[in-house]
């Protein structure tokens, strides 16, 4: 790592969990039903905290644990990269978004959250306010389950 971390001592990553499909970390709200696709190097979910009005977008992000954009290798920001669009696409199929929006957060002023490097995928509609309406606190497991089962659909067809 080339830049400090800002994940306090002890930390216990939840995509790193998630990653390992092992859900050790009790405070985890990741779920093995929120996979929606995995590659080689990277891995696209449902995130446990939604945006008003879709209940539900997606982080793709590496299996292996970087922090920040900063110290990405090349091959896996390109997968990331790749399969962000795939999701991007399947979010077009699957719910006819008006627009998808991606965003990416590095160190707390950045407005990062977790500590391990994350693109979030979101559908848009027109006058959806996302940037005026706050994160909407946990997204029911069920509806998450569901919202990845439709993107995995998508995804299987190609």
């Amino acid at each position: 790592m080339i830049w400090p971390s800002h994940a306090p001592a002890n930390y216990q990553c939840p995509f790193c969990d998630f990653a390992s499909g092992q859900f050790r970390f009790q405070k985890n709200l990741c779920r093995a039903e929120d996979l929606v696709a995995s590659t080689d190097l990277a891995m696209a979910w449902i995130a446990s905290h939604g945006f008003e009005p879709e209940p539900g977008h997606v982080l793709v992000g590496p299996k292996e644990h970087f922090e920040l954009l900063y110290d990405m290798p090349d091959d896996v920001l390109a997968e990331i990269a790749s399969l962000s669009r795939d999701v991007a696409v399947a979010m077009k199929k699957a719910w006819q978004p008006d627009g998808i929006t991606t965003r990416q957060h590095n160190e707390p002023a950045g407005s990062q959250h977790v500590w391990h490097y994350h693109q979030h995928v979101l559908p848009r509609w027109h006058d959806d306010g996302l940037y005026f309406t706050p994160q909407r606190p946990i997204v029911d497991p069920a509806i998450r389950a569901r919202k990845a089962a439709e993107l995995r659909a998508v995804l299987a067809q190609r």
